[in-house]
């Protein structure tokens, strides 16, 4: 094979090869107390799986990590929303009173915030490009008073 037939050959491959790996989307939290517990985080990609709560990937963060994150891989274009929970009782789920108002630091991305519960898909999804650029997105962690 000639070199002239070598370097498009190669910049197809790299090309699908970025397409099927996928963009990256970075999630950190920019107010968590590291003392305080780990940090849960989960990526729906849909509104209908929001609404169901069926998770497309779920991620937690290390014990004592200065700056809680996380890196959801692989993703196709598209609206992604993500929520988070810091456990600080360590029973591994988001506590809520009788009513159902979370008792532990909870966040939505777009830092989205619902009325008299979780916000609505659109308010806190987050595009990702079909180019397969990374995206990195803060989040701050609320709590009721």
């Amino acid at each position: 094979m000639s070199n002239t037939m070598k370097y498009p050959l190669c910049a197809v491959l790299l090309a699908a090869c970025s397409q099927v790996m996928g963009a990256e989307l970075q999630v950190r939290i920019s107010n968590a107390d590291p003392a305080a517990g780990i940090v849960y985080f989960a990526l729906f990609d849909s509104e209908m799986n929001y609404e169901s709560r069926t998770v497309r990937a779920a991620a937690m963060s290390r014990e004592g990590d200065a700056r809680p994150s996380a890196v959801f891989a692989g993703l196709a274009p598209g609206n992604y929303a993500v929520t988070v929970f810091q456990d600080t009782n360590g029973n591994r789920r988001l506590d809520t009173n009788l009513v159902g108002i979370p008792l532990e630091p909870y966040g939505f991305s777009q830092n989205a915030v619902g009325n008299m519960g979780r916000p609505e898909f659109a308010a806190a999804a987050v595009a990702l490009a079909e180019d397969g650029e990374s995206l990195t997105i803060e989040i701050e962690l609320r709590q009721q008073p």
